[in-house]
Parts: C-alpha cells; structure tokens; sequence
C-alpha cells in the first residue's frame, strides 16, 4: 500500500504523439514535435518528414470538410433533407433511429460518483460500496476509481449490474485485461481498442484469445454439466483485489462466442457490415446534419472514424489493425449499435479540449485515445494497488435487490431508467432507496439519477396541450434565435439556401437556450417526486455533491469569448444541454405516520398538465 502514492504520481504517460511520415509504408518512428499548420491534425518530427509526406496528406488537409464553406449533401443536390418533417412535424420531423438498439458505448460523459472531497472528505480512509445498477460500459466506474485522491487506502466494493449479456461480457472482459496485464500501457491499449475499435492488431486479438479466454473457459469446464438456468459464481484473485461474475450457466457458455472471430468473417467483411449500418444510404442526410454542427477539423476527425471505425491519432497508420473486434462482431452479420454511435459520447468534451495530447490540437480523437490511455493507466495502477472487490451481475435492474441480499451502498447510480420510457421515477426510487445506507452510517450516501429525456417528453406533451396554456412554455422562438446569435453571430448571416448549413445549425443550438428549469419543473410536478420521494423515505438533496444538475448546460449571461467557445463545443459535441441529474439522499427521519396512503395514480400527461397550470398560475398569468 505504501507504493500506490508514488505509483498515481509517477505514471509516466505523458502523450507521445509520433511522427506521421510513413510515405515508404514504414512508419518515420520518432516523436512529432511540431504540427501541420494547415490542419493541426498532424505532427511530424522534422519539416523534411513533413514535406516527403504532403503528397499523402494533401488530400485530408485540403479535404472539403476542411473549408469553412463545406456543404452538405442535400444542398449539393439541391434537395430537401430527409430529416425535415411534414407541415405538421416541422424542421425535424420525428426522431430517426437506424441501426441495433445498443448501448455498447456511452451516451453522456462519464461522472465520478464519489467526490470523496466534496463529501466525506479527503482524509476518509473508510470503505467505499458503489452500486452501478444500469451501468451499460463502465466508464463511470472507471472514471470515479481513477479520481480518488492517490492518499486514500480505503477498501472499494463494487458492483456493477446490466441487464444486456452484450454490456456484460464485454465489462468482464475489460476488467479482466486490466486485472491480468501487468503493464499499465499494453493493459490500457488492449481495453481501448476492444471498447471502440472495429478493428484490433493481432498482438492483441492473440492475448484476447491465448490470456484472457483461459479465465473463462477453465469456468465453463466445471461448469458444463450444470442445469442451463443455474445461477454459478467465480471470483478471481489478482492480489490486493478480485473479479466476482455471477451468471447463469448458459451465459457463461455464452461468454466464449465474445473471444473468437465467427468463421470466415474477415477485415474487409466486417468493414462492410459496419458500413452497412453507419454509411447507409437513408442516412447520409442525418449524418451530414452532424457535421454542420461542428468545426471543421471536427468533421474531418468524425468522417475519418466514421470510415474506419479505429480510434487513433488522426495520421497514425492502421495497417496493423486486421482482426475484426470480436467483442463487437460476435454476429457476423451485424454492427451491434445505432448509427450515430461515437466514442466521444461517453466523455467530457471539455475535458478533452483542455488535455494536452501534444501538438495535434485540432485531432479530437487522437486526444481521446491519448486521454484514455491515461486514464485507463491510472486506473491500472489504482487496482494494482487498492483493496478493491468488483462484482459483476446480469439481472433486471427491477430485481436487483433481491440478488443484493440486503446490502447498503454509499452510493448508488442507476443512469437514465428512471425516465419514463423504463422504469419511471416512482419505481426507481422504491427500488433503490432501500439500498442507500442510512444517515447514520453514512450521511453522504447518495443515489443519482439521471434524466435525458424529461425535457422532450414535457415538450411532446405541450404540443398537445391548448394553446393557452402552452403558450408559456413555448415563448418566443425570435428571442431564442437572438440568444444563439449572441454566441455565434456567424450564423446570422443571410443565405439564399433555406437549408444552408448555418441555418441548420442555428436551429440544432436553440435547444441550448431555453429555460430548461421551467420544464424540468412542471416535469416534477406532473410526476409528483416528493410524494414519490417521501412514500420511501427518501428527499431530494438541495445541494448536489456528486454532479451538478446540468453538467452540459450553457451558464448563461454575458457571451464572453470563453463562453463562445463553450458553446461551440456543447454543440458540436453529443449533448442537447437538456441532461438532468437529481441527487437523493434518506431522509434522516420517516415523517410521523409513516409511508403516505396510496393514492390513484393518474397519467403523466394528465398530471403534468395540472402542473401547466398550476405553473401558469403562480406566475400570475391567469390574472385579469
């Protein structure tokens, strides 16, 4: 234990971008000191580097993405985007999906649930218990290990549940690399591809299959003559930590498809499958919808991924990658998630802007694969050197605390089900709020729940709400625009083109400016959450300690050049501003006649708009 303050403050992985030259196919293999002027994308060790490999790199850095006056498709052929509605859906119509309906990647960046400095304090040497109840990936998992302060020696208990054998396999799968790697830079090369990269090196396909395989299949043969449905535990040793996976035996069979290429599924055929879902025809108009948002060296970096599906620096050679991801592939026929899929969903943009990945500053993902590869790093050495106990389970997250046995948690994260299109808020908090452990164990025990969707559920219901009393809500459209205006004034210009990028554009950023409190409220109130709270003896905390209510949201007032920056940035990045956290906490006494009596539930929609009204009214705006 004495080794793990020394060890978090001497990592060594300072980002070391190479030089791109490879214009004889053998990579130049010294450091990139300098970057392409053109681009930023870049960086090479010498200018002669640089010159012999302009005859390579010309058409990327004088790509039309790179030109401010790149159009999309729909205007080069003088069409109508697919995604504008009829007369009576408007300017986006309804919401496309395309694609598998998984979540292999994240969605919203990762947050560290502990903030043990904004909690219990940096000098807490107690154990920690997280439950990841949803999890999907286990980026925030992950993110809260590594951002422990290096001082504390605390015992981590954590477990983390999803319902999707897909999620599940692959996060044994990423524990276990860390877990068996003894070097923290092959250990954190190996998770990042097998998390985001269609492709991988055979090096490590081979540790895939000739390491990693063993742990599970030396289960599956113990296990073979079990009943299909039973529930089997293994837990592995890995010196001050363990790895426990409780599946049933059918699913532990499963597990071995996720470490083996499907037969005769070769580099370019899954290339073609993965293009089948992510360049299909029908979608090119959502896709360009995207880049508009964006900057120009941004759409170049999403256009190179979307192409190969490798998460690398923009100029570092590929020629290396020629497996098949078989964590993703394990149908062969199928690219496990939606289009619009991406790497950079699932972490901070702002962070990533401000890490120094060398001089390459305008290589998004190159300063993705550079930030996890370091933070992938510190989390190797945290286990390495932490008490730490992972448990890894595959239920419903509805019967999860009937798998938990009576377990308290300090904290608790179960992402996005509480909206209403899964679990809900009432179901949510019954299911959960037992979990948390009490005051006086542990005053700053804490569940997190996260809504993505509450903003748009409110709005869909105020489309079909009177006029009179929607009225409010809707405001006025021609403010709006001059608020976005204030933060990109470039966009105010007139164009002859009704779907001219920078309208669409304008039209993507007024999401950024509504009064999303406004929403958020009647949300609440239409869905009744302190009843729903106090029926189980839970609050909401009035002051967050974990994640602040609207991590991704403008802040509002003077448009500073920072804060035009900032909004570039949101916009361009995966988030509306609309993400809501709200922080619970048990009440530190169940009030005097207990549980509240049961009450006849009503429908969101009728609920919410008395809470319209009842909005409405306070603001005194049914005054005569």
């Amino acid at each position: 234990m004495e080794a793990l303050g020394d060890a978090m403050n001497n990592l060594g992985l300072t980002p070391k971008p190479w030089c791109c030259n490879n214009s004889e196919s053998i990579p130049c293999g010294k450091p990139g000191t300098f970057a392409c002027k053109g681009c930023l994308m870049l960086t090479y060790c010498s200018k002669s580097c640089q010159k012999a490999h302009w005859g390579t790199h010309r058409k990327d850095c004088k790509s039309p993405f790179m030109k401010q006056t790149w159009e999309p498709r729909w205007m080069v052929q003088n069409r109508t985007p697919a995604f504008v509605g009829g007369p009576q859906q408007g300017w986006f119509g309804t919401q496309q999906y395309f694609g598998t309906p998984k979540y292999l990647w994240g969605n919203v960046p990762a947050i560290d649930i502990v903030q043990l400095r904004r909690n219990e304090g940096v000098d807490f040497e107690g154990p920690i218990s997280m439950l990841f109840a949803a999890s999907g990936d286990i980026r925030n998992a992950i993110f809260s290990v590594a951002s422990l302060p290096p001082s504390y020696r605390g015992t981590l208990n954590i477990v983390i549940n999803d319902r999707e054998l897909d999620i599940v396999a692959r996060n044994i799968i990423f524990l276990l690399i860390f877990f068996a790697e003894d070097d923290p830079i092959v250990a954190s090369e190996n998770v990042l591809h097998m998390w985001y990269s269609a492709l991988v090196p055979e090096s490590c396909y081979n540790r895939l299959r000739e390491n990693i395989k063993l742990f599970v299949k030396e289960v599956c043969n113990e296990i073979a003559e079990n009943s299909g449905t039973a529930l089997l535990e293994k837990t592995w040793q890995f010196g001050t930590g363990s790895l426990r996976v409780v599946l049933t035996r059918d699913n532990w069979l499963s597990l071995l498809r996720y470490f083996d290429i499907s037969q005769g599924l070769t580099k370019d055929k899954a290339q073609q499958v993965r293009q089948s879902t992510v360049s299909a025809t029908e979608r090119i108009d959502y896709v360009d919808r995207a880049l508009c948002k964006m900057s120009p060296s941004g759409r170049m970096g999403m256009a190179k991924f979307r192409e190969d599906g490798i998460l690398l620096p923009f100029g570092q050679i590929r020629e290396t990658f020629t497996r098949p991801n078989p964590t993703l592939f394990v149908s062969p026929n199928e690219w496990p998630m939606m289009d619009g899929a991406d790497p950079t969903a699932g972490w901070s943009m702002r962070a990533l802007a401000e890490f120094d990945a060398g001089p390459a500053t305008n290589d998004v993902y190159g300063k993705l694969y550079f930030y996890l590869k370091d933070l992938f790093a510190s989390f190797h050495r945290r286990i390495r050197y932490s008490p730490i106990i992972f448990e890894l389970l595959h239920v419903d997250a509805r019967v999860l605390p009937t798998s938990l046995a009576g377990r308290r948690f300090d904290r608790v994260d179960v992402g996005n089900i509480c909206d209403m299109a899964y679990l809900g808020i009432d179901t949510t908090l019954e299911t959960f709020g037992s979990l948390l452990q009490p005051p006086s164990v542990n005053s700053h025990a804490t569940l997190i729940t996260l809504f993505l969707n509450a903003i748009a559920d409110v709005m869909l219901m105020i489309d079909n709400v009177p006029a009179f009393i929607a009225a409010p809500f809707i405001g006025d459209q021609g403010d709006s625009m001059r608020k976005v205006l204030q933060y990109m004034p470039e966009l105010g210009r007139r164009h002859a083109h009704p779907q001219h990028p920078n309208f669409v554009k304008a039209i993507c950023a007024l999401s950024l400016v509504y009064d999303m409190e406004m929403y958020f409220d009647c949300y609440m109130d239409g869905h009744d959450f302190k009843h729903s709270a106090s029926a189980v003896g839970l609050q909401m905390k009035s002051s967050h300690t974990i994640v602040d209510p609207w991590p991704w949201r403008i802040s509002g007032g003077r448009p500073t050049p920072k804060a035009r920056e900032e909004f570039a940035l949101l916009l361009s990045s995966a988030q509306t501003g609309q993400e809501r956290f709200v922080e619970w906490k048990l009440a530190s006494e169940i009030p005097v006649g207990g549980v509240p009596e049961y009450s006849m539930p009503v429908s969101f929609e009728a609920s919410a708009l008395l809470a319209l009204a009842a909005c409405i009214g306070a603001a005194g705006l049914f005054r005569t």
